[in-house]
């Protein structure tokens, strides 16, 4: 919470045309003092969710070169890795020995190579490498100007001597990184933050590309196979200079080293089709906290002082699949902000990204400065961050904000089962908060549930969402002094009574002090004159001072009352909030 909010001026203006008999909540006050010292811990009954989300939302971010079965190789090098060497076995279609060479090199400071393998194509057609077997080494695929697709048939690959990356890439297009069903494959990188003991490859990730890169299967319709990647305490496990896309396989990335950054970091953008994505990141620097999915949307290049942008770009789209994060910091985060941006800083030279982007989802984007936005379109996401909180007083402090899902700008949720405990906000923008569906459970143990900071505040159309934030003085819904609109959905928010009031919305709200639910641990339910139920919720063990309450279930015109310790049978409920009605015993 960043503001203090004005106080309530009356509680019938939440439910127009109901007569609750709820206690009134109590005024929101301006007095809070933040505490930094305690954190609200709840526990939810043992069947808290049985509810998963079923909606569905068009994917976009949609770019049909990116799909690996409309890619065709003019030609295949199929290479056998064993230990500290390797040889191409066989040539495919157009490509030959003489178009494709494999030389072993060593640690060069002069050269900026590490040791390990150099697969170099001076080809510009597109070209399918399969490596299999086990190497001690950097395997540098060399080729600028060429899409290529990397398959990896059970190959395991470790960086040697803490020297380098376990794979590079050199293209400025696309890299497919194919895992084929049935196939199990590793990546680790031995490097360490501030080595001395050797000379390392100063690239940024254990998977590094200039160009973007595509995680995938063989095909849409059928799952891949499993990636294992692992950082044992070097900068990133995966890194782009462009953007990342992720689509049919198992994804398991560990930041192991607490001298390790994020999982995944990428300058323009991360996609998410589908697939079973698991992201482990212990690093625990300070002001460098390990983030699980971070999009920069510049890069500044201290070397030769310039700065790259894409029109448009610094975005994260979750159009589907099954993904797990545990991180120290930040679960998701598109994370440019102006006031960190060097561009028209007169030290550096813009100089405009040439990403694929810009061919085809950005091609009609004239804007010079990125857009940091987070859509997500489906998907199971559950999300853990563990960090302790802390924030300087400017932008050039130190901080950590173990947030679960940021956007600079604005953050839209279209559908998704999405589940956040998180130790700083659940779900936070620059921008505005848009809910149209999806079940969301965002739960802040010291600071708030959901977090806007643009001038339409939240607005939430649709969805089941459970909101919980109870570390005074934070709340439920922070929208500071601009509006949270609801307009549909079945909610529960439950925090401090620094809130912010539900404005004109279309749903009728109920805003009601929590000591009128109930004990910790028992169900209360909305029931009309006849006893039926409209709202139903079981409490969790700890319900703060207030509770924000509103479904379309709530009608104009009607007497509701609120009865405590009731029992119920049936339903269907997602973290305590019933969102199909069970029967109920008063």
């Amino acid at each position: 919470m960043k503001k203090t909010i004005l106080y309530l001026i009356s509680f019938t203006l939440i439910l127009t045309s109901c007569k609750p008999e709820f206690d009134a909540p109590p005024e929101r006050r301006e007095d809070f003092i933040p505490n930094t010292t305690t954190s609200a811990e709840i526990q939810e009954t043992v069947d808290a969710t049985n509810y998963s989300d079923s909606t569905t939302a068009d994917a976009t971010g949609y770019i049909e070169a990116d799909l690996y079965e409309n890619f065709t190789a003019e030609g295949t090098v199929v290479i056998s890795l064993n230990g500290t060497s390797a040889q191409a076995t066989s040539f495919e279609g157009e490509i030959s020995s003489e178009d494709v060479s494999i030389t072993q090199v060593e640690n060069s400071l002069e050269d900026e190579t590490a040791a390990g393998l150099e697969i170099q194509y001076k080809g510009k057609s597109k070209i399918k490498y399969i490596l299999s077997g086990d190497y001690a080494g950097t395997v540098f695929i060399k080729n600028k100007k060429s899409d290529a697709a990397v398959v990896l048939d059970n190959a395991s690959i470790t960086s040697d001597n803490d020297a380098g990356p376990s794979l590079r890439f050199s293209s400025e297009k696309r890299t497919f990184i194919v895992i084929p069903s049935g196939t199990t494959n590793t990546l680790t990188d031995t490097r360490l933050l501030n080595q001395t003991s050797t000379m390392y490859d100063d690239k940024k990730g254990s998977v590094y590309s200039k160009g973007a890169i595509i995680f995938t299967g063989e095909t849409s319709s059928a799952a891949g196979g499993i990636l294992n990647i692992i950082n044992t305490g070097y900068k990133h496990a995966v890194y782009s200079k462009d953007y990342i896309r992720i689509a049919n396989l198992s994804l398991n990335i560990t930041v192991k080293g607490t001298t390790g950054r994020d999982c995944i970091r990428a300058l323009n953008a991360v996609i998410i089709d589908n697939g079973t994505i698991n992201l482990n990141a212990n690093g625990t620097i300070q002001d460098d906290e390990s983030n699980a999915i971070r999009v920069d949307g510049e890069d500044a290049d201290e070397d030769d002082m310039t700065v790259e942008y894409t029109a448009g770009a610094g975005f994260i789209i979750i159009n589907g699949g099954n993904l797990t994060i545990n991180t120290v910091a930040k679960g998701i985060t598109a994370h440019w902000k102006s006031a960190k941006s060097v561009i028209g800083n007169a030290a550096y030279t813009e100089s405009a990204n040439n990403s694929l982007l810009c061919e085809s989802l950005l091609k009609d984007t004239t804007a010079t400065v990125p857009d940091p936005y987070v859509q997500i379109n489906g998907g199971t996401i559950n999300i853990t961050t563990t960090g302790e909180p802390y924030e300087g007083r400017t932008d050039d402090d130190p901080s950590c904000s173990p947030e679960g899902i940021e956007a600079k700008g604005n953050l839209t949720i279209n559908a998704g089962t999405i589940s956040l405990n998180c130790t700083d906000d659940a779900i936070n923008a620059g921008g505005n908060v848009v809910i149209n569906g999806g079940a969301i459970y965002a739960y802040s143990t010291k600071n708030d549930a959901i977090d806007a900071n643009g001038s339409n505040g939240i607005t939430i159309n649709g969805g089941v969402i459970v909101a919980i934030g109870l570390n005074i003085p934070e709340c439920a819904f922070d929208c500071d002094q601009n509006p949270l609109t609801i307009n549909g959905g079945t909610l529960i928010g439950l925090g401090s009574s620094n809130y912010t009031s539900p404005k004109s919305g279309k749903q009728k709200t109920i805003v009601a002090n929590s000591r009128s639910l109930g004990s910790a641990g028992t169900s209360f339910a909305i029931v009309d004159q006849n006893s039926n139920p409209a709202f139903v919720y079981t409490l969790p063990s700890k319900t703060g001072e207030v509770a924000i309450i509103s479904s379309p279930e709530l009608k104009a015109d009607v007497t509701y009352s609120i009865k405590t310790g009731v029992t119920v049978s049936g339903g269907t409920k997602f973290h305590n909030l019933y969102t199909t009605l069970p029967d109920v015993s008063l």
